[in-house]
């Protein structure tokens, strides 16, 4: 049954949709389920339950790729973002090893942030700190740091913060779209699992079209076949006596 907890989601949208769209187009079991109350319209309600799942179903698998996509673009903005922070600041410290007041003003003075927020904010101090000093600058900038570089080397810190916003955002969306989908997984599977009780009841007499629905009929033993265990057990106890 496509109501199983472990059944996986395109099981549950495949189960649904045969036993839908199989009652929606088969004028037999229209006719007896019909008697139960589920007339052509309430099996409509059933179809839109359906097709909405099926639509979020797909709507959270395109969020999970865009938060992948998000996750891999911040992994490769942090990279480039913490090796731009560390050329300059070892730049820095070199130059101005012996000016402690001027490596307090750059945010140099400790030691290497190890948190995103901690990162963010030594690394914009350490670049506009520089940009802002016209002596540092001036210095930095026959060490290679000059004004074009400063900025490129900026702009790698200000793509990592905007890399991790878009990766906050893509991460809700994902989990809102999960939420989503389960609210709507529930809603046609309670749909399914009651009309396939029903159906039960009013096709009990007719395996076949409840195969139809995807409910494979169980065999049913005869009394002489639940009792053949029993009566070869004494058989063979008896042969054994003799």
């Amino acid at each position: 049954m496509a109501t199983r907890p472990k059944s996986s989601i395109a099981e549950q949208l495949g189960a649904a949709q045969v036993a839908i769209m199989n009652a929606l187009t088969d004028q037999e079991i229209q006719a007896m389920i019909g008697s139960y109350g589920y007339t052509l319209q309430k099996l409509q309600e059933g179809k839109q339950l359906y097709e909405a799942a099926a639509r979020i179903a797909s709507a959270q698998v395109a969020a999970s790729g865009a938060q992948a996509v998000k996750t891999q673009d911040l992994y490769t903005a942090e990279r480039l973002a913490f090796d731009a922070y560390q050329s300059l600041a070892t730049v820095a410290r070199a130059v101005f090893k012996r000016e402690q007041a001027r490596l307090v003003s750059l945010g140099l003075n400790g030691p290497m942030p190890r948190t995103m927020d901690s990162f963010l904010k030594a690394a914009y101090t350490l670049f506009d700190n520089v940009a802002a000093d016209p002596q540092v600058k001036s210095t930095l900038a026959s060490y290679g740091y000059d004004e074009v570089r400063l900025q490129a080397e900026r702009g790698k810190i200000v793509a990592y913060d905007t890399a991790n916003q878009q990766q906050e955002a893509a991460k809700g969306t994902a989990q809102q779209s999960t939420r989503d989908q389960q609210d709507a997984l529930k809603a046609l599977n309670d749909w399914v699992s009651q009309f396939i009780r029903i159906a039960k009841v009013a096709l009990k007499e007719k395996k076949e079209l409840l195969e139809r629905l995807g409910v494979l009929a169980r065999s049913v033993k005869t009394e002489a076949q639940r009792a053949a265990p029993e009566k070869a057990a004494a058989t063979r106890a008896k042969e054994q006596q003799g």
